[in-house]
């Protein structure tokens, strides 16, 4: 059977944006979400959402299709999906924006930079063997974040979020079963210093990353 492919495109901001150019990307958005990027009190994570939504449009540009912003609607868990458009997820963390879309079946995709934490509060999070490994690997932070992103990749992906108990997902091994599927689990190596995982409910898949400029997000409305 042929593979089954799922790109990920990612941008990244280390300033803010000039004025006009935030507010040219805003003003191409539908008229009520607008609002909700301005009520965001960090800069950087007004610019999260509102550059995940236009690589979600250079998405769907890359692949000749006609979905606009408008076309997004929510399940009754707030999952957004689009009628007869290929299935897509988007995260942030950090100074970067992240959008999968797949090629066929689901897709959840979860990135975080690692930053110091206590470990210890998150312990009911994680099942005994999450946690098990997670105490016995010198890498903390980062042994915390691999299974957090994973956990938090099959949630999206299966559109139940944070909704449900973590606990009650073990994502010790690459592929879990979960909400009527079986997910694979991929890590995905985007820029050093941050930690990302996707998961997919097709099998045998391939993953692009593609790194996209903000000067190409505002040359598509050029």
């Amino acid at each position: 059977m042929p593979k089954t492919h799922i790109s990920v495109y990612y941008s990244c901001y280390d300033t803010p944006l000039p004025a006009d150019t935030f507010s040219r990307l805003v003003s191409v958005l539908p008229e009520d979400a607008r609002p909700g990027i301005y009520r965001y009190r960090r800069w950087e994570d007004a610019h999260a959402a509102l550059l995940g939504k236009h690589l979600l449009l250079y998405a769907f540009r890359r692949l000749h299709l006609d979905y606009t912003l408008a076309d997004i609607r929510y399940t009754p868990y707030k999952r957004p999906y689009i009628k007869g458009a290929p299935d897509f997820n988007i995260s942030h963390s950090g100074n970067i924006a992240v959008c999968a879309i797949a090629g066929k079946g689901y897709v959840g995709i979860d990135i975080e930079k690692p930053v110091p934490l206590h470990v210890e509060d998150f312990r009911q999070q994680f099942t005994p063997e999450e946690w098990d490994a997670i105490r016995n690997d010198p890498a903390a932070p980062e042994i915390f974040y691999r299974y957090w992103t994973r956990k938090e990749a099959v949630l999206k992906a299966a559109g139940t979020g944070l909704n449900e108990a973590l606990h009650e997902l073990n994502t010790i091994d690459d592929t879990v079963s979960y909400h009527q599927h079986t997910w694979q689990l991929n890590p995905v190596t985007i820029i050093p210093g941050y930690i990302c995982h996707l998961a997919s409910n097709e099998m045998d898949t391939v993953i692009n990353t593609h790194a996209v400029s903000i000067s190409e997000l505002v040359s598509m409305y050029v």
